[in-house]
């Protein structure tokens, strides 16, 4: 659907516990359960998180769909991992809430998650951007919380890029928009590992694709090498 589209260059199951959901909604955004339900918290987001977090992406859909994004990372032209993310709704609201299930990765991949109830944005970029924060946890010996509020930190700078841009989907043009930003240039805590301070972030959003979400990458390098690449991109929606 989207093979014109290189998000890199233009760049659910439910877990019981209330303290585990509190845990997967607030990773980014402190107090995002609030955010999505108050016009008055709209009022103090900078302009990049109203858009990631304070729109209705999920007001074009409805019950019974299931979102298909492809998924893959990269560390090298030998080691690509290919996968999907699966979103379902199962009950829409008047108010342009609904209730769905993200179903992450799979195999040892996948990454567990409670069912969204009554959501007006979409789940699937608090998940990518938790499956960033994870990745580089790992891969760089860090602590993941440290990685999560630098890219909490990031979307919240009045800075965070905002760009309209096109994107060729399906057999037309659509409008869309790009939230660009780059948590870890300069970091201290990266600087044994610089091939990781450049990493730079890429939200694509479109009201004019089901459920607002075109894709969401991150790519990281050093002389021209690719070290840090997780990407995922809007295919198709099943009725």
């Amino acid at each position: 659907m989207f093979a014109a589209v290189q998000l890199s260059r233009i760049a659910g199951r439910h877990m019981p516990g209330g303290k585990f959901r509190f845990a997967i909604l607030g990773i980014l955004l402190t107090g995002l359960a609030g955010v999505c339900a108050t016009a008055q918290a709209f009022e103090q987001l900078t302009a990049a998180q109203n858009l990631v977090y304070g729109t209705a992406h999920l007001s074009n859909t409805r019950a019974g769909q299931q979102i298909i994004y492809r998924y893959s990372s990269r560390k090298s032209a030998d080691d690509v991992v290919k996968d999907r993310v699966l979103l379902s709704v199962n009950k829409s609201y008047d108010d342009d809430k609904r209730d769905v299930v993200l179903d992450f990765l799979s195999a040892e991949r996948h990454m567990p998650l409670p069912d969204f109830n009554e959501f007006r944005g979409n789940p699937v970029i608090i998940a990518m951007l938790e499956h960033i924060a994870q990745s580089f946890g790992r891969e760089t010996g860090g602590g993941v919380l440290y990685f999560r509020n630098r890219i909490r930190d990031a979307l919240a700078k009045d800075s965070t890029s905002i760009e309209e841009i096109s994107v060729n989907y399906d057999t037309r043009t659509i409008t869309a928009k790009r939230v660009s930003f780059a948590p870890f240039v300069g970091d201290s805590y990266l600087a044994e590992k610089p091939e990781y301070t450049g990493a730079r972030f890429s939200i694509i959003l479109s009201a004019d694709v089901q459920g607002g979400v075109v894709g969401i990458a991150v790519k990281s390098g050093q002389n021209d090498a690719a070290n840090f690449e997780r990407e995922i991109v809007f295919e198709k929606v099943i009725e």
